[in-house]
């Protein structure tokens, strides 16, 4: 007997779905393990949204090892739906999904520049080792005939009656 009372009422604390309830907390409650005294909206959100007698019946179908984790659920759905009535869950779920596919085209972005730096710096390296040796490589032109190429070009354009003599960007015309 606890409190000297009657070996079937628990009469220190009542869980808070007897509190909302406005019941007497019996020991055999299937609330009291999962709904604290201490976190009462818990229970009336899960209450407003599922109903006492469904959570119980919920409750009570699932393994005795897994309604801790069931309550838990329940909290978070009926929480989820008060925020979002209409997608609940799903509309965290959609937004989270978005969330990722947006995050995964960023990083395949960042990624690609990345190998087009790399290979940016493995062409400089190769043609300036080339220029230092006075080797041209195949599709890269020494600067003394990168600076030819510009003034011919700004030469040709000029002749054209083209006022604007302009010069191509030489990294642009390589990579």
């Amino acid at each position: 007997m606890i409190g000297g009372s009657h070996s079937g009422t628990n009469t220190i604390t009542p869980c808070a779905a007897c509190k909302l309830l406005r019941r007497r907390c019996a020991q055999e409650c299937p609330f009291s393990p999962y709904f604290s005294p201490h976190e009462p909206q818990k229970f009336a959100f899960v209450h407003k949204i599922f109903g006492a007698s469904n959570v119980s019946k919920m409750l009570m179908e699932v393994p005795e090892s897994q309604r801790a984790d069931t309550a838990n659920s329940l909290v978070y759905e009926a929480n989820a739906r008060i925020r979002d009535p209409v997608y609940g869950c799903m509309g965290t779920v959609s937004a989270l999904q978005q969330q990722s596919q947006s995050l995964q085209q960023e990083l395949a972005a960042i990624r690609a520049e990345i190998m087009r730096c790399r290979y940016r710096e493995n062409a400089m390296a190769a043609a300036a080792a080339a220029a230092a040796s006075g080797v041209m490589i195949a599709g890269f032109p020494t600067t003394a005939q990168e600076r030819a190429l510009s003034v011919g070009l700004a030469t040709t354009q000029s002749s054209q009656g083209n006022t604007l003599a302009t010069t191509p960007d030489t990294k642009d015309r390589y990579w």
